[in-house]
């Protein structure tokens, strides 16, 4: 038998009753709850909880993160995130999506009532925007999308590849 794992984590404790949601996180559009992971890890890890604010929704832009771990767990609502490769998520909840380091993706739509619980390896995150990837059809792909988001669609998960070759070659 091994000995005790050593660590300098503390525990930590997040009530839902105790929650505040502040501005203070990656997007102007979102509210964030921090649960206290990332304080008793000494910022190797963080779990927040991310909630959409009031107003029609916004595109986060292409981008990557430089991290080692993303996990996106739908709460409720939904939101649509398309991938490099030509994909189109739909999360709603109980959807989980890891988005790997370095992965092209850009979140382009979601509900009034968003919420999603986020982790990520490290606590802090860098993002870098770049240009839609190769093929990318915005106006095909938003007609689709508000078609897939009609309100008799609106708890039905689905994934789609657009039809034009979209760049990436993971």
């Amino acid at each position: 038998m091994t000995g005790r794992p050593q660590t300098t984590y503390q525990p930590s404790v997040a009530h839902l009753a105790d929650a505040e949601y502040t501005a203070k996180g990656w997007r102007s559009f979102f509210r964030y709850r921090d649960l206290g992971v990332k304080g008793a890890t000494g910022g190797d890890f963080d779990f927040r909880v991310v909630k959409a604010k009031p107003g029609p929704p916004v595109s986060t832009g292409w981008h990557y993160h430089v991290l080692r771990a993303q996990v996106i767990y739908c709460l409720g609502g939904w939101e649509a995130i398309a991938l490099e490769d030509g994909r189109v998520i739909k999360l709603v909840p109980g959807t989980c999506m890891n988005i790997p380091p370095g992965f092209v993706h850009n979140e382009i739509g979601y509900s009034p009532d968003l919420e999603m619980l986020v982790v990520t390896d490290p606590a802090e995150v860098t993002t870098v925007a770049v240009d839609a990837p190769e093929g990318w059809d915005e106006d095909l792909v938003m007609g689709q999308l508000a078609a897939l988001t009609s309100p008799e669609q609106l708890s039905a998960p689905w994934s789609w590849k657009t039809p034009a070759a979209v760049g990436g070659s993971r």
